[in-house]
Formats: structure tokens, C-alpha cells, sequence
């Protein structure tokens, strides 16, 4: 088949995966909140009652797919070689992107709003991500994901261990539900390419220093100020993850 078709076929199976997850988050939302309260505080914003997440969510998975790297999973035809690609690499290609990118505007917003990132949204994530690579690795063709694994598992461990060391010394670092998140964003930007956990790792810490000063200025205390670190996680992923192929 020709690669243009795999790669639309790429293309619009992400799309409608991303549609399909954000309709289902929109609608459970009181669910996956599991707080009456945070939830009474989050549908007072007109941001989370109208359509916005899910355009969002639909965006993000368009934006992403388009600049993934194709490559990755679908292979060039040399004339030389007869391209074979994997249709597992691209449906679970597919399947990471729409999931990911269709929760992304919700974790922000709800972590923005009440500095929480919901256990009932992030587990199901995190099993995603996690049998999806396995899977990947196990019958793909790609090395992508045993590179996404990798990354995953290693962020997840880091972020942990700073986790603990800020319980120990009481002191600021990061929150349970940040060091959960880290397999999801370190595990798909190791799909677009093995430097692009790096490169996520420093946007997302760039972007928090940002928040943090922008914070500390308006509340002119560095002390008093906590930010919320989720969406400067999910951002730099992103940004890391579709600027790494051109970058590195």
C-alpha cells in the first residue's frame, strides 16, 4: 500500500480516536473528577461547559499526527527493499496520540483550576500507554516502543525519587500525581524520536520556571507561590516530542 495512504490512514484514525476519547471524558467528567466540590468549581468556567476541550483535544491529535515522523512506523519504499509495515506500529501509533492528546486539555484544565490531576484519568493513562508499548514491542515492527518504555519507566522512577527526597526534607518537589503523569509524557514522546524525552524534560522545566516567576511576581513572594506542574508537563511533551525529529 502506498505510504500516503498509511500515512492518512495514520492520520484520520488518531482524529477519531481523539474525538471518540474526548466525548467520552466531556461526558464523565463528574466521574473521573470523583469530587463534587472541584467538579462545582470547574463547570463554573465557560472554558469546560462549551465545546472548547474537546476543539482542543482535536487540534493537539491533528497537530501531533501531522508532525510525527512517520517514518517511524511506516516503512519507505527504496525500490530496493519492498516496504512491509506493521499495522500494529500504526493502529497503536494511532491509539497513543488520539488517547493522549484528547486528554491533555482536560488534565490542564483541571489541574490549573484546583492542582489536581485525577487518579480516575490518569490510571486508565497510564494502563494505556503501558500495554500499548508493550504490545508495540511484542509484535511492532518499530523500535519506538521499547524506546517509549524505556523513557517511561525511567521518568516515572526519577520523578519518584525526587518525589521522596521532597517528603523527606519537607520541602516542595514533586506531587504524587505529577511523578504518575511522567510515564504517560515521557512514554509518548518517545515515539517521535530517543532524544525527545530529553528535550521534553527541558521545555517542561523551562516552562514551569516561567509559571513559577510569572506566580511568584504577581504574588511578590517566591516562598507563597506553588504551580501547578501538570500542564507545564503535558505542554512540554508536546513541544518537545514535535520539535525533537527537526532539532536533534
Amino acid at each position: 500500500m502506498d505510504t500516503d495512504v498509511l500515512h492518512g490512514m495514520l492520520i484520520g484514525l488518531s482524529i477519531l480516536i481523539s474525538v471518540a476519547a474526548g466525548l467520552i471524558l466531556a461526558r464523565t467528567a463528574a466521574t473521573w473528577l470523583a469530587d463534587d466540590a472541584q467538579f462545582e468549581i470547574i463547570s463554573r468556567v465557560r472554558l469546560v461547559r462549551g465545546p472548547w476541550l474537546m476543539i482542543a483535544s482535536i487540534c493537539i491529535a491533528a497537530a501531533a499526527v501531522l508532525l510525527f515522523p512517520s517514518g517511524q512506523v511506516i516503512p519507505v519504499d527504496t525500490g530496493f527493499t519492498a516496504s512491509a509495515p506493521n499495522p500494529a506500529d500504526i493502529i497503536l501509533s494511532a491509539l497513543i496520540l488520539g488517547v493522549v492528546a484528547a486528554a491533555t486539555p482536560f488534565l490542564i484544565v483541571v489541574d490549573v483550576l484546583v492542582h489536581r490531576l485525577p487518579d480516575r484519568l490518569v490510571y486508565p493513562l497510564i494502563v494505556i500507554c503501558l500495554l500499548t508499548m508493550v504490545l508495540g514491542t511484542l509484535v511492532g515492527e518499530s523500535r519506538i516502543w521499547f524506546v517509549g518504555l524505556l523513557a517511561g519507566l525511567g521518568a516515572a522512577a526519577a520523578f519518584a525519587v525526587l518525589h521522596l527526597i521532597g517528603r523527606l526534607m519537607r520541602t516542595r518537589t514533586m506531587g504524587l500525581g505529577d511523578v504518575k503523569l511522567a510515564f504517560v509524557t515521557f512514554s509518548t514522546a518517545g515515539l517521535f524520536d530517543h532524544w525527545a524525552p530529553a528535550l521534553t524534560f527541558i521545555i517542561m522545566m523551562f516552562i514551569a520556571g516561567i509559571w513559577a516567576l510569572i506566580a511568584a511576581a504577581a504574588k511578590r513572594s517566591l516562598k507563597a507561590t506553588t504551580i501547578a506542574f501538570g500542564p507545564a508537563m503535558l505542554s512540554g511533551m508536546w513541544f518537545g516530542s514535535v520539535l525533537s525529529p527537526f532539532l536533534l
